[in-house]
């Protein structure tokens, strides 16, 4: 969808180091833009609304007041106690599809979300759409020419496939054909410090090879909870000794980017791109 230029845009999510790096650049386009942040901790500056992420009837009040119609989703948001779950006039009514969509997994639930939005009437908005600062560029790619790593990135793309329609991983590593991490609940950084110590074990950690490969899930939705790489990503993939990362870098959002090719040029770690 494209942005509607006769309505506000508004930000949802929880107001970390990315999100706010959108807003900011939102703002920077003159758009009358809000923010909702619906994690725990409250964030007094303006333009930014604190709302609990069940207070469905409070949100959709904020965006109606501002005249919004484009939202975008984008900051990590903090699991909700669902102790202090409580109804709000709004919110109940869409809890039958929520819990079926919890039973499935989180991109489910996020997919149900957007629908909740969409027909309410609201144009939700993929981060591209916001502005390509955030993605990498064709030059910014390297060529893969070795077939040995074609073929580790090749059957990490299909196992990552295979794992989706668990709602699962999001990465993992794969060196000479091996897998030696897949990415669980603890996150990119926690897999690849795993690697660097199975790799510190196997006796292999001064060996550059293989690659950490993360793509969207399959069939999730390609407007909220996409793939994240930053510096510390190349930090750690370069702790782990690794050939090179290997995204979707049209659905892969790259946090300080000017930096992350520099450094990412310091370290020779090779990005490349695949269609996943």
């Amino acid at each position: 969808m494209n942005i509607q230029s006769n309505s506000s845009l508004c930000i949802i999510g929880g107001y970390d180091l990315l999100s706010k790096s959108f807003f900011t650049e939102v703002n920077s386009k003159h758009y009358d833009s809000i923010f909702i942040n619906v994690n725990e901790k409250h964030i007094n500056k303006r333009s930014i609304y604190n709302h609990e992420i069940f207070e469905l009837k409070k949100i959709i009040n904020t965006l109606k007041k501002h005249n919004v119609r484009d939202i975008l989703f984008i900051g990590k948001i903090n699991r909700p106690n669902l102790s202090e779950f409580k109804n709000d006039g709004e919110i109940e009514k869409h809890l039958p599809s929520l819990i079926k969509a919890y039973r499935k997994g989180d991109g489910f639930v996020l997919a149900t979300v957007i629908k909740i939005f969409e027909k309410k009437g609201f144009n939700i908005l993929s981060p591209l759409e916001i502005s390509k600062k955030f993605f990498l560029a064709k030059n910014d790619l390297s060529r893969l020419s070795s077939k040995a790593d074609k073929s580790d990135i090749n059957k990490s793309v299909k196992i990552l496939n295979d794992l989706s329609r668990y709602d699962n991983a999001q990465a993992i590593v794969i060196v000479n054909g091996y897998i030696l991490a897949i990415e669980a609940a603890e996150g990119t950084d926690n897999l690849l410090k795993r690697t660097a110590v199975v790799r510190k074990k196997l006796k292999q950690l001064d060996r550059n090879a293989g690659f950490l490969v993360k793509i969207p899930k399959k069939n999730q939705s390609k407007l909220i909870d996409l793939p994240v790489i930053g510096l510390k990503t190349l930090i750690l993939v370069k702790k782990a000794n690794l050939r090179g990362i290997a995204i979707n870098a049209k659905f892969t959002i790259i946090k300080n980017k000017n930096k992350f090719m520099k450094l990412a040029r310091e370290y020779s770690i090779n990005i490349y791109n695949i269609n996943s």
